[in-house]
């Protein structure tokens, strides 16, 4: 390899691993919240996965993907739409960059959300292999191209239980999104077991997405909505692909998606700015949501 080509790799990785944990975990285990849990930080274990994850970054072209140091201001994202009285994810557990075998097999064989054959069939695998044996913990976001990819941030319906892995408060929003789209399903191991069908995956991550920008929409995080279209928009694009072009697809729908991504979000940019000098309003720089009680509020009849 040349000098030059030394180089742009060197800069790659350091860009893609600008995203490992800088800052200090709030705590370990169950916190303020009685739905979310966190890991206790491994930094040998947390470097290896930014390395793993690199693909995933460069994909999506953001450091923090995988990166495997969730943010107190990520966390309070997730709070927010937990306690928003129009969210249905009661009893889901939002685990943040965890290792525990043991506790998502008890919350398989407990989760009496979903019918036993529906666990038996579908979920015993699928919870062994991205909860015990491939855990995100480690190999979040891994991929070769054109051979495997590994699961990142996800939601499992059989657990009920959401990993996250990136600090970005989209792709948290986004995984809490397929919790509520399950959660207010009457057959839910139908649901999940229509999405081996090929294209209900894009509907369920649709809804997801939808979820997510319409959150940070209606609570007024501006500057987080921008952000989200950057994100969702490319990673929804490497569904879509993967549907219609064998091999390349997923790769052709991300830079696709990115395209449109930010295209929504100059334009929403826009919208923004012209409301603001109609309305005469000077609006700050959008800031994550402050801390709440970890009370519900009563829930509101309508649901999303």
């Amino acid at each position: 390899m040349s000098r030059r080509g030394q180089q742009v790799m060197l800069w790659l990785l350091a860009v893609c691993l600008s995203g490992c944990a800088t800052t200090a975990t709030p705590y370990v285990g169950y916190g303020p919240h009685p739905q979310i849990s966190r890991g206790r930080p491994v930094p040998v274990i947390d470097f290896i996965g930014n390395i793993f994850a690199i693909p995933s970054k460069l994909l999506l072209w953001s450091p923090k993907m995988d990166n495997h140091a969730i943010s107190a201001d990520t966390e309070q994202y997730l709070i927010e739409y937990i306690d928003s009285p129009l969210s249905k994810t009661d009893g889901t557990l939002y685990s943040l960059n965890e290792y525990a075998p043991l506790r998502a097999m008890k919350r398989l064989v407990k989760n009496h959300k979903v019918a036993w054959p529906y666990r038996l069939v579908l979920g015993l695998p699928t919870t062994l292999i991205v909860d015990v044996l491939i855990p995100g913990r480690l190999f979040a976001g891994f991929f070769i191209p054109l051979i495997v990819a590994l699961p990142a941030d996800n939601y499992n319906p059989f657990t009920d239980t959401v990993s996250i892995y990136s600090d970005l408060p989209s792709v948290a929003l986004h995984e809490a999104g397929h919790s509520h789209d399950s959660n207010r399903r009457k057959y839910k191991g139908t649901y999940a077991a229509v999405r081996l069908i090929p294209g209900v995956a894009l509907y369920q991550e649709f809804q997801a997405s939808d979820e997510a920008i319409t959150q940070l929409v209606e609570a007024g995080h501006r500057e987080e909505e921008l952000r989200a279209y950057k994100i969702l928009y490319p990673a929804y694009g490497t569904y879509v692909g993967g549907l219609i072009i064998p091999f390349i697809g997923p790769y052709v729908g991300a830079a696709i998606g990115h395209i449109w991504g930010r295209t929504t979000a100059h334009d929403r940019a826009k919208q923004y700015e012209e409301l603001d000098r109609t309305t005469q309003r000077h609006p700050e720089e959008s800031a994550p949501p402050k801390a709440t009680t970890s009370e519900k509020p009563a829930e509101d009849p309508a649901a999303r």
